[in-house]
């Protein structure tokens, strides 16, 4: 049977695409800042062939896209399927042999034996390499320029984990990467594999970790000092995997549990502090503070998705689920296993720092948000309202003040990264650059926000002829990691 799409993840606007391109010399609205130049790198789940029927959003075959800033007010855009095994055997087969997300009991027994890494999360330049991460096999090497697949990347036969984590932190002082991996020895196992990373690309020390119960590790946080590894609630087990169900299921009974790692350490000395029920997926950043280590991130008292079930299949209402930006202090040398919690902004989503300062004190975020006091246009832009991320934010976390911009009245935004207007301006001051959904026109823009001047509207807007699915992760590469004069074939 030939594929279709009946999930409505995947029907109008969200569609998959299931096309390559090159647009060469893209349109373009106003003035792009004559000191941008470089790349930006983004992902989204792009499913080839139809998912099984109630899977996450998220699953899909990664899609890796980039628009190249030349200089002189141009732009350049090219995207590619990351070529993975699961890809090739779906192709092959003509269908979605791999079941339902991150579910082996699910999938054909054909492919049992593949890597079921779809290459769909988030991306990576280190060492050298862009490498585009999920958080179900190895790294996938993409060559920067032609976005040609290189193929799995082990660091050289290093890696000893079978999965790699979707958010790496690298270090802006020494260089360094450091890596991690859950489920490291398969799936449901409670192993945590925590690697450091070379500014070369060499794994240069490993250590491994119980967690104290199987859960998600999608994100941490480094200070120069220490490893932040949140546990946060997701969790799973073979019963609902024998069910047929996604691999994660949300269990509110189940205590927050995040380790703190000396950089320098080994397992021994390793510190699991404990607190209540929280839903926290992303990280924001982290610092050392005397005895006392800082983890600063987005957090809900409660599953605030529905597209995250709950573990024993109650609805998810999102009651309670009110998110804010908190900080967690962790004494380390005080007693006990409790840590403190306190917020700093309330409102939140996924967010983003100046990562010139990763695990540095930090004074800004930047994150998107549905501004509910802003029109959305259903009449064009279909039944969307109260659905759309209609703005970008640039948060002050010493003051609780904020900036906004606002996108439009038929459109949405997908995750912006924060490039810095040059290698030497202060903490915050530069561009955000994020893809925007145009639900009216059915295609896709680039927005370039100055983070000086938010409320002013975007300096630039870059125009594509077709729309790009929801992302997942961004990442920009300036001019100096990765040299270029135009597009290689």
């Amino acid at each position: 049977m030939a594929t279709t799409y009946n999930n409505p993840a995947f029907t109008g606007f969200f569609k998959p695409t299931r096309f390559e391109a090159d647009v060469y010399d893209c349109e373009v609205y106003g003035d792009i800042p004559a000191d941008l130049t470089g790349t930006l790198y983004r992902l989204q789940p792009d499913p080839e062939f139809a998912p099984k029927a109630g899977d996450y959003p998220l699953t899909g075959d990664g899609h890796l896209s980039m628009f190249r800033f030349v200089g002189g007010g141009h732009v350049d855009f090219r995207s590619r399927y990351v070529q993975t095994a699961r890809l090739a055997a779906d192709r092959k087969a003509y269908q979605n042999l791999f079941g339902v997300y991150r579910n082996r009991y699910s999938d054909d027994p054909k492919v049992r034996s593949l890597s079921p890494g779809a290459a769909n999360t988030n991306l990576v330049w280190h060492g050298g390499k862009l490498l585009a991460l999920d958080e179900d096999g190895p790294p996938i090497a993409v060559d920067p320029h032609t976005l040609k697949t290189v193929g799995p990347w082990t660091f050289g036969g290093k890696l000893t984990s079978r999965t790699f984590g979707a958010h790496p932190k690298v270090d802006p002082k020494t260089g360094e990467m450091i890596a991690y991996a859950a489920e490291a020895k398969g799936e449901l196992t409670p192993d945590i594999a925590v690697y450091t990373v070379s500014p070369k690309g060499q794994i240069t020390k490993e250590v491994w970790l119980k967690a104290p119960y199987v859960g998600m590790v999608h994100d941490i946080a480094i200070t120069p000092k220490h490893v932040i590894i949140p546990i946060t609630g997701f969790t799973s087990n073979a019963d609902r995997l024998k069910a047929g169900k996604p691999h994660w299921g949300w269990d509110a009974k189940l205590p927050t549990y995040v380790a703190v790692l000396p950089r320098g350490g080994t397992a021994k000395d390793v510190r699991w502090f404990k607190g209540p029920s929280r839903y926290a997926i992303h990280t924001l950043n982290a610092v050392d503070d005397g005895s006392k280590v800082v983890l600063t991130l987005p957090v809900s008292n409660a599953n605030p998705d529905p597209m995250y079930p709950n573990i024993d299949d109650s609805p998810v209402t999102g009651a309670g689920a009110e998110p804010s930006i908190r900080k967690w202090t962790f004494d380390m040398a005080g007693p006990g296993d409790a840590f403190k919690e306190e917020v700093v902004f309330a409102g939140s989503g996924f967010a983003r720092i100046d990562e010139r300062y990763t695990g540095q004190p930090t004074r800004y975020a930047f994150k998107g948000f549905a501004d509910p006091s802003k029109p959305f246009d259903e009449a064009k832009g279909g039944n969307l309202k109260g659905r759309v991320v209609n703005s970008y934010q640039k948060v002050d976390l010493t003051t609780g003040q904020a900036q906004s911009f606002f996108v439009g009245d038929v459109q949405g935004l997908q995750e912006a990264v924060f490039v810095p207007r040059n290698a030497n301006a202060a903490e915050g001051d530069g561009y955000l650059i994020g893809v925007a959904n145009n639900y009216g026109a059915r295609k896709s823009d680039v927005v370039i926000v100055d983070t000086m001047a938010m409320e002013k509207g975007a300096v630039a807007t870059i125009k594509l002829p077709f729309r790009l699915r929801p992302g997942t992760h961004a990442v920009w590469a300036p001019l100096a990691d990765v040299p270029f004069k135009t597009f290689s074939a």
